[in-house]
């Protein structure tokens, strides 16, 4: 129908959506997915020699992962699908690749991202010790293996993604050593008025938390001290823990955490497309456009809102390119790109809850962290190293921090020690974390195999 190549990056629920509605008005996009398999994390596909059911693997959303990927298996002869490919960088409207061809080149006149969201992990005392991982690694071992990352198995942290990982982890046999949780009873009260928006989602975690106590494993609200034992080797053998009374350790083999999730932003900070002020997230217009010409945006990669809250914004923002194409749409089409909209505010309210029943952890937690805490667990960095920095190069900057603490300077590039240096650096100054400037994204964003030939090789060809 167009001559206009429209590139979505990312295959999970947003960028499936996305190029579902573009196949249906006769587009060929084309999808790149940093994963073997389209679905993303929530509906991450399992190897085809695992035999387990759609319900042993995704529990309440069996049915829409089974819908999505059928669906998206069924337009995979009508888009140019590339999985197991990377984009470490874009520029002046060429993206570049790192796949199974190696390092190429893709000039797009329509960008749709959607990068999706990684896990938000804040320290806690030795959580640099072999056998201590993200809810997300978790989670990614248990649907793709079948396993547990140890047993017993620890959970620590915040938010719906803590009860629904240890939930897996006990529908599935694993032994759950206990759970965690550092917000508090009184924070899911105050919270309800957000979480009846959607009542059914809201009992669906209601029933994972009850499922867990029913099984007789440990659940602490409110939990404070946290700490982890070590053996000589460095490996993780307990969990040490308050409930604002008493001390109590618990033995375990494994522990995962986490606080919500936050959106993977580098790509759209290399595009230069500004922040929404004191939250550090992109800003977009209702539907899904930004304000770097021809680039638009759906998903966790622009606001944590869920996986229903994906689809819909993968929708609208396919029907948004649609417009800008002058793309003719039929009634119904546009009545259902109009309940999208009223679905998408319904589901920020509902977010909106969500951040209210499990808050991040404040400036104190991070004030009564030891000095010997571990910020970047890649370079080894701990709080006492950036304290000093902070304190005797009056240094607020997190680039600065950077360059003179080696802060973010390693594998994950900042993704996982960002939000930690900006609290402590808060907490340190009396600021808050919104006020603290975050790092600057620098290709490459992800780890790449340097070969520039091939790179000079493949514009030549890069459509």
């Amino acid at each position: 129908m167009s001559d206009n190549l429209i590139v979505i990056v990312g295959a999970g629920p947003a960028g499936m959506e996305a190029a579902l509605t573009l196949v249906r008005f006769g587009f060929r996009p084309v999808v790149i997915d940093a994963g073997a398999h389209s679905g993303g994390q929530i509906y991450r596909r399992v190897p085809d020699s695992h035999r387990r059911s759609y319900r042993a693997i995704y529990g309440f959303d069996a049915i829409k992962a089974r819908y999505l990927h059928d669906a998206f298996d069924a337009i995979c002869n009508a888009i140019d699908y590339r999985p197991k490919t990377r984009v470490w960088a874009v520029h002046e409207g060429e993206l570049f690749l790192d796949g199974p061809d190696g390092c190429t080149t893709l000039t797009y006149d329509k960008l749709i991202l959607c990068t999706g969201a990684i896990d938000q992990t804040f320290p806690v005392q030795g959580w640099e010790a072999k056998g201590c991982y993200s809810l997300g690694g978790a989670q990614i071992a248990l649907k793709s293996q079948a396993l547990a990352l140890g047993n017993p198995i620890g959970f620590v942290g915040a938010g719906p993604l803590l009860w629904l990982v240890a939930w897996q982890h006990r529908k599935a046999g694993a032994e759950v050593a206990g759970v965690w949780c550092t917000s508090t009873r009184r924070d899911l009260f105050f919270a309800l008025p957000w979480l009846v928006l959607r009542p059914r989602l809201a009992l669906r975690g209601v029933r994972q938390i009850f499922a867990l106590w029913r099984a007789k494993i440990p659940i602490q609200f409110g939990a404070q001290d946290i700490a982890l034992r070590t053996d000589s080797e460095g490996a993780v053998t307990g969990l040490c823990w308050s409930d604002g009374y008493k001390k109590t350790d618990t033995p375990l083999r494994a522990l995962a955490l986490g606080w919500h999730l936050q959106s993977e932003t580098q790509l759209s900070q290399l595009l230069e497309i500004p922040s929404v002020s004191g939250q550090h997230r992109p800003v977009i217009d209702r539907v899904g456009r930004s304000s770097t010409q021809d680039v638009y945006m759906a998903g966790d990669g622009v606001e944590i809102l869920g996986s229903d809250a994906a689809r819909t914004g993968g929708r609208m923002v396919a029907t948004a390119v649609l417009d800008d194409l002058g793309i003719q749409k039929k009634r119904l089409d546009r009545l259902t790109a109009l309940g999208d909209r009223v679905k998408h505010l319904w589901m920020r309210g509902f977010a909106k809850g969500l951040a209210r029943a499990f808050p991040q952890p404040d400036a104190g937690y991070f004030l009564s962290l030891p000095e010997s805490t571990i910020i970047c667990r890649c370079e080894g960095v701990s709080i006492a190293t950036v304290s000093t920095a902070v304190e005797n190069w009056q240094c607020e900057d997190m680039n600065r921090l950077k360059a003179i603490t080696r802060a973010g300077m390693g594998r994950c590039q900042g993704r996982y020690c960002s939000a930690t240096l900006a609290a402590v650096v808060a907490a340190r100054t009396g600021r808050t974390p919104a006020d603290i400037l975050r790092y600057r994204a620098q290709a490459p964003i992800y780890p790449t195999s340097i070969n520039l030939n091939a790179c000079h090789a493949a514009k030549s060809d890069s459509r």
